[in-house]
C-alpha cells in the first residue's frame, strides 16, 4: 500500500489551486454586479486569500480552506480562529474597517447545527449574538493550536467584537475544484456558444493563473484590476465563433532553436536552397506554433471533421498554383536556376499563398507553419528536385 510521506506536498497544493480558481470564479461573478469594473481590484495572499477592494479601500475580504476528506467546522477548528486572527490583525493594521467590509470564510467542510459556524453562515438564518457567545466563551480557553487566534479575539473591545462577528460570514459544504470550474463555465456560456465554453474557459484560466503568478511575485504582491478580466474576456470571445479560431501561440517559441543540429525534414528542404539562418529559423518557429496550435485546436474539439486536411488541400493548391507560374516563366536547368526556382517559390507560398484556415483568423503563423508540416511529410518541397535529393519515393497526396 503506498504510503504519503510526511513532506508530501498535494493538500497544500490543491489549497493553492483551489484558492487561485475560487479568485476567477468571484471575479467573473462580480463582473456583472459592479457598474465600473475598473474601479475594483482582485488580490490573492494580501490582505487574504482572496480580497476585493474598490479604489484601494478593501470591500471584501475571504479566506477559502479545502479539504479533501470531509469534515465538520467545529467550534474550536483551527480554520475559524487563524482565520479570525488574520482578520484582526488586518483591522489593527488598518486594512479592515468594521461594518465596512465583507469578511467570509469558504470552506468544503460541513456546519454542523448550534456551531458557531452555524450561527454564522447565510443559509441557517445566521445569529450572530449566539455566535458571539460562544466566541467570548471558547476564547477563553487554553489552546495551543488556537491561542494566537483566541488572545486577537480578546483583545478587541465589547463593540469591535460585537461588530467584527455582525460582519463575518461562514460559507460550508462549499464546491470542489471540479465544481467551482463548472461555475465558472457558466460564466463562460455569457461569452461564447456552448460547444466553445471548455476551449474559453481553459484560455481564461490560463492567462487568469499566470496573472496571479506575477503579481505574488511582486514585492508587494501586486492586485489584478476587474477590468482586465472583463478586457481579457471581451478580447478573445470573437475568436470562437464559426468563423474564427483562438490563436494562442502568436507569440510562442520553441525551447530551443539549434539549427544546425536539426535533421528534420522541412529544415533540410530549406537547406537544398541555401536559405539564411534567419530565414530557417523563422520557419521553425512557424512550424512549431503552427504544429501546436493545429493540436490544441484538435485537442479542444473546435474544428470540424476535416477542416486540417481540407484546408492542408487548399495550401497545397497554392503550391501548386505558385509551382506552374514560375515553371512557365523560367528555365531551371542548372543548379543555379534551380535554387532560383526554390527561393522565388518559397517566397511566393509565404507571402502570397498565406490562406486564412477561417474567414476571420488572421494570424500568418498557421498558413506559414502548415506549408512546413507539409514540408516535412514531402507532400511539397521548394526545389525541384526535393524528392530525389531526400529520398522521398513520390508525391503524396494531400488528402
Amino acid at each position: 500500500m503506498n504510503q504519503k510521506s510526511e513532506f508530501d506536498a498535494s493538500a497544500s497544493m490543491l489549497g493553492y489551486l483551489y484558492q487561485i480558481r475560487f479568485g476567477l470564479y468571484l471575479s467573473l461573478k462580480k463582473l456583472p454586479e459592479v457598474d465600473d469594473p475598473e474601479k475594483f481590484n482582485i488580490s490573492i495572499e494580501t490582505l487574504d486569500d482572496v480580497a476585493f477592494d474598490k479604489d484601494g479601500s478593501a470591500i471584501e475580504l475571504l479566506q477559502t480552506k479545502y479539504h479533501g476528506p470531509l469534515g465538520n467546522l467545529t467550534n474550536r477548528s483551527p480554520d475559524i480562529w487563524k482565520t479570525i486572527r488574520v482578520w484582526v490583525e488586518a483591522m489593527q493594521n488598518g486594512n479592515v474597517v468594521l461594518g465596512q467590509t465583507t469578511l467570509t470564510l469558504v470552506t468544503t467542510q460541513s456546519l454542523p447545527e448550534n456551531t458557531i459556524a452555524y450561527y454564522l453562515s447565510p443559509e441557517s438564518g445566521r445569529d450572530t449574538a449566539k455566535a458571539l457567545e460562544l466566541m467570548l466563551d471558547i476564547s477563553t480557553e487554553e489552546n495551543v493550536t488556537n491561542g494566537k487566534g483566541y488572545a486577537a479575539f480578546q483583545a478587541l473591545s465589547e463593540t469591535q467584537k460585537k461588530a467584527f462577528v455582525n460582519d463575518i460570514y461562514i460559507v460550508g459544504q462549499s464546491d470542489n475544484l471540479m465544481q467551482i470550474r463548472s461555475k465558472i463555465c457558466r460564466y463562460g456560456r455569457q461569452y461564447v456558444a456552448s460547444e466553445w465554453v471548455d476551449a474559453f474557459v481553459e484560455r481564461i484560466e490560463g492567462v487568469w493563473f499566470k496573472w496571479c503568478i506575477e503579481r505574488l511575485s511582486q514585492d508587494p504582491s501586486g492586485v489584478i484590476n476587474l477590468g482586465d478580466v472583463q478586457d481579457l474576456a471581451d478580447k478573445i470571445r470573437p475568436e470562437y465563433t464559426a468563423t474564427n479560431l483562438p490563436a494562442e501561440f502568436t507569440d510562442v517559441l520553441p525551447d530551443i532553436l539549434e539549427i544546425d543540429q536539426d535533421v528534420r525534414i522541412f529544415v533540410q528542404q530549406l537547406r537544398l536552397f541555401n536559405a539564411p539562418k534567419s530565414m530557417m529559423e523563422q520557419a521553425m518557429v512557424n512550424y512549431f506554433r503552427a504544429f501546436e496550435q493545429r493540436t490544441k485546436w484538435a485537442t479542444d474539439g473546435l474544428l470540424e471533421p476535416g477542416e486540417l486536411s481540407g484546408y492542408d488541400r487548399r495550401l497545397y493548391e497554392q503550391w501548386i498554383e505558385h509551382q506552374s507560374f514560375i515553371e512557365l516563366n523560367g528555365d531551371i536547368e542548372s543548379e543555379r536556376d534551380k535554387r532560383r526556382y526554390s527561393a522565388e517559390l518559397y517566397q511566393k507560398c509565404l507571402q502570397n499563398g498565406v490562406v486564412p484556415i477561417r474567414k476571420d483568423f488572421l494570424e500568418a503563423y498557421i498558413a506559414k507553419g502548415s506549408y512546413h508540416i507539409l514540408s516535412e511529410q514531402l507532400k511539397i518541397g521548394w526545389h525541384p528536385d526535393y524528392l530525389k535529393m531526400l529520398g522521398g519515393s513520390s508525391n503524396e497526396d494531400v488528402a
